[in-house]
């Protein structure tokens, strides 16, 4: 097809351009490889040579693009395009993984860097290593803020699932995971209540579907008698509880799974 074959001319001019120059947001051509079949995208890997292009060994190119903020645009680019070969189960030469120096980024950044080059990460098959699980632990002493505390939280979920789907179900439900983490903590985590009597209430009214194992975190947390303190006055939580189990609904088995899973003690 001429299309085809004038975009993959501009692709090859384009790549090598905005790895140099990675500024814009993107480049025009950057589309071609999800329109290739798999033959024409092992030529196109043959074509552009993506470690010499950064130059270095094939194994360290996600982690010398990642040493350079400036290559950001291209870095994240070649992560994204997931039919674009990029190897991430490696380790650099001082034993980080693309996985620690992912979260570093995350931690560390004062603007937006989403959550999902994680979800990205495990997409392309990226395992959870021992160095993850410590590096995360470690990570835990550096917060400094309810933010700080925010992200370390996604990224210890990561490390603890280590698989996407059980990942990206938490990413969904993630006011239901603080939900329970707040009666964890003994604190409201994630929600602006002045107690944890706000953050029940607020649960068995908006997480319905999730209602039997945020009850029971209740319980299991040792919370029952601090929220029927804080409700004796207008018996709020009472009432809604009442109701809950008056109209139950069909509940999220899914999601049940990945909260025992991240909370051992709700088995």
């Amino acid at each position: 097809m001429y299309w085809k074959e004038e975009l993959y001319k501009a692709f090859l001019k384009e790549f090598p351009e905005y790895y140099e120059d990675s500024s814009a947001d993107y480049f025009p051509s950057g589309n071609l490889p999800s329109k290739l079949t798999l033959g024409e995208l092992k030529k196109l890997h043959e074509d552009i040579n993506i470690a010499e292009l950064v130059g270095c060994e094939k194994h360290l190119v996600l982690h010398k693009l990642l040493n350079d903020k400036s290559k950001d645009k291209f870095t994240f680019y070649l992560l994204n395009r997931l039919e674009l070969d990029c190897e991430v189960n490696s380790y650099d030469k001082e034993k980080n993984t693309v996985f620690i120096k992912i979260a570093k980024r995350y931690f560390d950044s004062e603007e937006y860097f989403g959550q999902y080059y994680i979800s990205t990460l495990l997409k392309r098959g990226y395992k959870i290593k021992e160095e993850d699980k410590q590096f995360v632990l470690d990570l835990y002493q550096e917060k400094k803020s309810e933010r700080d505390f925010k992200k370390w939280t996604i990224l210890r979920y990561a490390t603890k699932l280590n698989d996407l789907n059980k990942f990206e179900i938490a990413m969904s439900k993630t006011s239901e995971l603080n939900t329970i983490l707040s009666f964890k903590m003994k604190r409201p985590i994630g929600f602006n209540f002045p107690n944890l009597l706000g953050v029940a209430v607020n649960a068995i009214i908006y997480y319905r579907e999730s209602g039997d194992i945020i009850l029971k975190s209740i319980d299991r947390f040792n919370q029952t008698n601090k929220i029927n303190t804080l409700d004796k006055r207008k018996n709020t939580f009472k009432r809604k509880r009442q109701e809950y189990i008056e109209n139950r609904p069909i509940q999220d088995k899914e999601f049940e799974k990945v909260a025992i899973e991240l909370f051992s003690e709700l088995k």
